[in-house]
């Protein structure tokens, strides 16, 4: 249980410093608020790039024994559920650093 944790934390820390790269580079180039401006999409950018992220680094489903599987769409669903959670995570990570410092300020 920890280690699923502590390995969702992880992934979010990584996710999060590709997304300040893959930001900048879209702002250098001027395409991020066109995406942004998109109706639909735009919006739920965050879950698209968190989704390609899962796909592309294939760390989906995380294997311990729990299935992550979203609505039994197969390889999709589970690589969609990996997303949605390392999603989840950046708040739970930061609330944990946040207790962290307070504790060592102490």
């Amino acid at each position: 249980m920890m280690a699923t944790i502590l390995t969702l934390m992880i992934t979010a820390m990584i996710f999060q410093g590709v997304m300040a790269v893959i930001d900048s580079v879209l702002d250098m180039v001027g395409a991020n608020q066109i995406i942004k401006g998109i109706p639909v999409i735009g919006g739920h950018m965050q879950l698209v790039w968190a989704y390609l992220f899962v796909m592309i680094s294939e760390i989906g489903g995380w294997g311990y024994g729990a299935s992550m599987e979203v609505l039994q769409m197969g390889d999709f669903g589970v690589d969609l559920a990996s997303a949605m959670a390392m999603l989840a995570f950046i708040s739970v990570k930061d609330a944990a650093i946040k207790a962290l410092g307070q504790g060592f300020a102490r």
